[in-house]
């Protein structure tokens, strides 16, 4: 006879925490919430101006300030921080872009974090990036790679809103990075 109290006992012991759980997936709900109804306007307007676009044409440099969230979630909780950072991009062709970014977070992180993106423009607005780094936190450097996608909407010839989300990989750790970058090409 199956003892159904203890079939799947590491399913039972991680959800122990069910409220802590539900709050996180609420609080991560609000958050695209609330980005979806600041950015929909500008967007639909991006969508349309995108249109009008030929493909292939890009902007030789394109400087961005990004302003987010990052989101992580370790054994000692989860931890949340408003992030700021600005990125630099130099596109080699309608393909191939690479640049230098900084990011600082703050909240429960207080970390600033560099790193040299290489971009992959692969489809119109979209957006991919590889970007090896480094960390700082509390007096130590590590190793960190970001992985990210983003869209870049067109408000203007020269101005741009891209909604972005990034994963971070740091000492075996995983961070997530999420918000809205404001660019500006030239």
């Amino acid at each position: 006879m199956i003892n159904s109290k203890n079939t799947y006992p590491s399913v039972v012991g991680d959800f122990k925490d069910r409220n802590v759980w539900l709050t996180t997936v609420w609080k991560l709900a609000i958050v695209v919430a609330l980005c979806l109804i600041i950015t929909a306007p500008p967007i639909r307007a991006a969508e349309d101006n995108q249109a009008s676009r030929p493909d292939g044409e890009h902007h030789l440099n394109v400087v961005e300030l990004f302003v987010g969230n990052t989101y992580e979630d370790d054994s000692h909780g989860s931890k949340n921080g408003v992030t700021t950072g600005f990125t630099y991009e130099r596109r080699l062709s309608a393909l191939w872009g690479v640049g230098v970014s900084y990011e600082y977070a703050a909240g429960d992180f207080d970390k600033w974090s560099i790193g040299v993106p290489v971009f992959v423009h692969p489809y119109k607005g979209w957006r991919f990036q590889l970007a090896p780094g480094m960390e700082h936190k509390k007096s130590e450097d590590e190793f960190l790679l970001r992985i990210s996608a983003a869209y870049e909407f067109m408000l203007s010839d020269r101005w741009m809103l891209i909604p972005e989300i990034a994963v971070d990989f740091v000492d075996g750790e995983e961070a997530v990075v999420y918000g809205l970058a404001f660019g500006f090409g030239f």
